[in-house]
């Protein structure tokens, strides 16, 4: 399989870097992971288009992992020929309603769709692309998974974790993804325990993985110790993302989610050497369109 970083961004806007996306093509599939602001400019750079994709698997409901979403629905269904299989989208609890307040009938694009399914000039372009009036309302297939749930396509499956984020309000999941005998997991975002441990629910999600793409947004550098602090408190918090990838046996790690103050000169190079410290395999900070040839067919 595949793996394209569409977007190793954060919330904050950049001209370097599009917010979270991450992009797998297996088989006949591609599978978006996340799609933030930027991400489905980035899939077009990639050479994919809106039409080629097959499902889509969100993390949590945060602005930057689903933004594009709203692109990549509505370019996917006005530009697809009447037979396109139904786009499937899976996601933490909360997904129908946002899909439905956005795109059923009474949605935010209620107008759009009610001329797009409705107007003269609209019903001739669907025609000319093969369709008989009367145009349908846009459709997908929409599944609210919970962590115990796998997700499964041809040839390839996903398994969830809930990884700590912004509970309660929103469920945020963690992703091991298998295909073509190799395995790509994904943190989502994380907020780590007192800042120094890793994730536990990474561990099942992190084991043996060929491709590991960790959420590194925040950092620290100071390894100061308070008087009668054991030694184990000094880690900072990306030693304790090498740290998962050390005891994981993660063949290569790469950090994503990079804010601008965390990838300036200097700093980059510091956290890279911290997460070194720890972790001594191939360790890369990733940047937007780098692509991973994992499993059994990787170059």
């Amino acid at each position: 399989m595949k793996v394209t970083l569409l977007g190793t961004g954060s919330p904050v806007p950049s001209l370097k870097r599009a917010s979270a996306g991450y992009m797998v093509q297996t088989g006949g599939d591609v599978i978006l992971v996340d799609h933030g602001p930027g991400t489905f400019q980035r899939m077009m750079q990639a050479g994919v288009s809106a039409t080629d994709v097959t499902h889509v698997v969100f993390s949590h409901l945060h602005f930057d992992h689903c933004l594009d979403f709203v692109r990549l629905f509505l370019h996917r269904w006005d530009i697809s020929p009447p037979d396109t299989p139904k786009l499937k989208v899976f996601g933490p609890p909360g997904l129908n309603h946002f899909v439905e307040r956005l795109f059923g009938e009474d949605g935010a694009f209620k107008f759009d769709l009610t001329a797009r399914t409705n107007h003269a000039n609209s019903l001739s372009i669907y025609e000319g692309r093969g369709g008989t009036p009367p145009r349908p309302w846009p459709e997908a297939e929409i599944t609210e998974v919970a962590e115990t749930d796998v997700i499964e396509g041809t040839g390839w499956s996903i398994r969830l974790a809930n990884v700590p984020h912004h509970q309660p309000y929103l469920v945020c999941y963690g992703v091991r993804f298998e295909a073509d005998g190799g395995v790509f997991a994904y943190s989502s975002d994380i907020t780590l325990p007192a800042e120094k441990s890793p994730a536990k629910p990474l561990y099942a999600l992190a084991q043996d993985a060929d491709l590991l793409v960790h959420y590194l947004n925040s950092f620290n550098v100071t390894r100061e110790l308070a008087p009668g602090e054991p030694a184990a408190a000094s880690r900072t918090k990306q030693q304790a993302i090498g740290e998962l990838a050390r005891d994981c046996n993660v063949k290569t790690l790469v950090t994503s989610h990079h804010g601008p103050l965390i990838d300036t000169d200097g700093v980059r190079e510091r956290v890279i050497a911290d997460i070194a410290t720890v972790y001594d395999g191939r360790l890369v900070w990733g940047e937007d369109l780098m692509s991973f040839e994992i499993g059994e067919e990787r170059s």
